[in-house]
């Protein structure tokens, strides 16, 4: 703007002119507001006219030609918008939505959705003139049928409009169903992102972290897609196991109801048997009898027994141990009968629905080169863009010391390692036994270390009375060896769990079907192999080098590249033959999430 320059009495008539207009009477100062809208029967002339060459604008005068009312002006150029009547209401509506959060997921869902009002003026997301958005209708239609992917319809509040006819609402009803679809859209987009538990509330066994995703870029996502639902689905995990488990149960819906066939318990049923339990067994499997061999018209047929633990019903219980991760040897015992028969009291279609829950715990990048270790299963595996480059059994921890579901990154590698004896064992395990047999610790090798004049020191565990010794006064180590509970290598990855992976001197345990024998850690069969295969980009590092190594002093070896690591529970696992396989469940996480959903 332009003023007539050294005009001391035009200044002081433009600020009189300017104040003057400010405080006309029913107009307030914020309506002369940058960009304001005056209304049709308050309008006043923007301009003033100070002489033939100068005008001065109101909206963009500088406040410091105000010296009276500087902080007036300063507030009309950064005061919130006024809302009309209707806005207003919508800004009130939505605060007292965003208030009404029932748990910290509602409340960051709810928070999410108003930040996303707010940013688009308090508009409507969902109805237009009253009525459901077409996009708004396919959703819900979506949303009504979230079992088929494991979800519960009942658990999202959707608008109650009777999208046939469209019926026509107030404007303030209007506002209430879109926010009311907007919260369920959101919710249901989290549900199938990142699952409806946390997972330590499930168990503190599970100490997983799902990755929740933002409640306002997922709706801004959601309004703004021409297909929503094509977009909330793009929220599911796209790991193979998943999407497997998730056409399984897709397929189980679409099966009439069968009774199911249960194998009686028993001795160990074993081929070339005789016995009952091989018809249910038959049935189960579906193997049909074998027909009878042909005969001459004078040779009356022998008769075929059907009691007969035959050769074809052997290859067939095979193929389901194959695939079970069961011992392959045909014989029908407590582990495989647990499989065949599934979990007491737990239907297929929960046993799925619970794995998919945990399927979206999982981080949504597992890591292109990844070590994931399947408790149920007593497997661990390497994998490369998705392919196995190894896998080998595992001992994992008794139902009293679980080894712990979460993910972390293997940063070394120990070879001739010692072993630090947790607190728990030496209190619950050794102390006992040193207190029933004196020479428990020099007969096992342990070495025993005490808190003298403020130095751990060792001691000579033949003059200790360890009736008077708790685990908290000392600390027990088993240096390298080949009893070393630890065996030949352990692979770290540090983590608060104090759970890392490990050999074993104790090999006889991964012959069994059932391998949960640790106090958490997970035991390796084959150590040296898993070492190669984890050890394919590290250079000049191999099982060879590190055979050399063993029997002698500790050493430490850091990892070039930090590797993830995922220890899991999945009790309903993806075949090589991409069906699905059905393990136990040796923790009764399955149990407890059936409880929990109310399935």
């Amino acid at each position: 703007m332009k003023y007539a320059k050294n005009s001391s009495q035009s200044k002081l008539f433009r600020n009189h002119c300017l104040l003057s207009a400010i405080v006309l009477p029913g107009l307030l100062l914020s309506s002369l507001a940058v960009g304001q809208t005056i209304p049709a029967e308050k309008k006043i002339t923007a301009e003033a006219t100070v002489s033939e060459e100068t005008t001065v604008n109101v909206a963009s005068v500088d406040a410091t030609d105000l010296p009276q009312a500087d902080e007036a002006v300063a507030a009309s150029q950064t005061a919130t918008p006024v809302l009309d009547a209707a806005a207003e209401a919508r800004s009130d509506a939505v605060r007292t939505f965003a208030r009404a959060s029932a748990d910290k997921l509602d409340a960051a869902d709810r928070s999410g959705v108003a930040a996303l009002y707010e940013d688009r003026g308090y508009k409507s997301l969902w109805v237009k003139e009253g009525v459901l958005r077409p996009e708004a209708k396919a959703l819900i239609a979506e949303i009504r049928q979230a079992d088929r992917i494991g979800l519960n319809p009942a658990d999202y509040s959707l608008p109650m409009l009777d999208s046939a006819t469209g019926t026509t609402l107030s404007d303030a009803a209007a506002f209430d169903a879109d926010l009311q679809m907007s919260l369920a859209a959101v919710r249901y987009v989290r549900h199938l992102a990142s699952g409806r538990l946390v997972p330590r509330s499930v168990s503190a066994s599970l100490d997983i972290n799902p990755e929740r995703p933002d409640a306002k870029a997922v709706l801004a996502d959601l309004n703004d897609a021409g297909d929503p639902v094509a977009k909330a689905n793009a929220y599911q995990p796209k790991h193979p196991a998943y999407l497997a488990l998730l056409k399984e149960l897709q397929d189980l819906d679409q099966k009439k109801a069968e009774k199911r066939i249960v194998v009686d318990a028993g001795k160990l049923l074993r081929p070339g048997m005789s016995d009952p339990r091989v018809m249910q067994l038959r049935a189960r499997l579906k193997v049909d009898l074998p027909a009878a061999e042909p005969v001459g018209e004078d040779v009356t047929a022998t008769p075929v027994d059907e009691n007969l633990y035959d050769e074809t019903l052997v290859t067939a219980v095979k193929d389901f141990q194959k695939k079970s991760r069961l011992t392959q040897d045909g014989i029908i015992g407590p582990a495989t009968l647990r499989v065949l028969n599934g979990e007491t009291g737990i239907e297929r279609k929960s046993q799925l629905i619970v794995n998919l829950e945990r399927w979206r715990w999982m981080p949504k990048d597992l890591g292109a080169f990844h070590i994931m270790a399947n408790i149920p299963e007593y497997r661990v595996y390497v994998k490369r863009d998705g392919v196995v480059t190894h896998t080998t059994r595992v001992v994992v921890g008794k139902a009293e010391f679980k080894t712990v579901a979460f993910s972390d990154e293997m940063e070394y590698f120990v070879v001739n390692p010692s072993w630090g004896v947790p607190q728990s064992i030496i209190r619950n395990e050794m102390l006992p036994s040193a207190r029933s047999s004196p020479g428990y610790f020099t007969r096992k090798g342990y070495q025993v270390f005490a808190q003298i004049r403020g130095r751990s020191r060792q001691v000579d565990p033949s003059r200790v009375n360890w009736r008077r010794v708790t685990a908290s006064q000392i600390s027990v180590r088993q240096p390298p060896g080949k009893t070393n509970a630890l065996g030949r290598i352990k692979f770290m990855f540090p983590n608060k769990h104090a759970i890392y992976m490990h050999d074993t001197p104790s090999k006889s345990l991964f012959n069994k079907d059932a391998r949960a024998f640790s106090h958490g850690c997970v035991r390796i069969q084959n150590p040296m192999e898993f070492a190669d295969a984890i050890l394919e980009q590290q250079k000049d590092w191999n099982s060879a080098r590190i055979n050399k190594l063993v029997g002698g002093k500790e050493v430490t070896v850091k990892l070039d590249k930090k590797i993830p690591v995922h220890l899991v529970y999945f009790t309903a696992i993806q075949n090589d033959d991409g069906g699905v396989g059905y393990l136990s469940d040796v923790y009764g996480h399955d149990r407890n999430m059936v409880k929990i959903l109310g399935l």
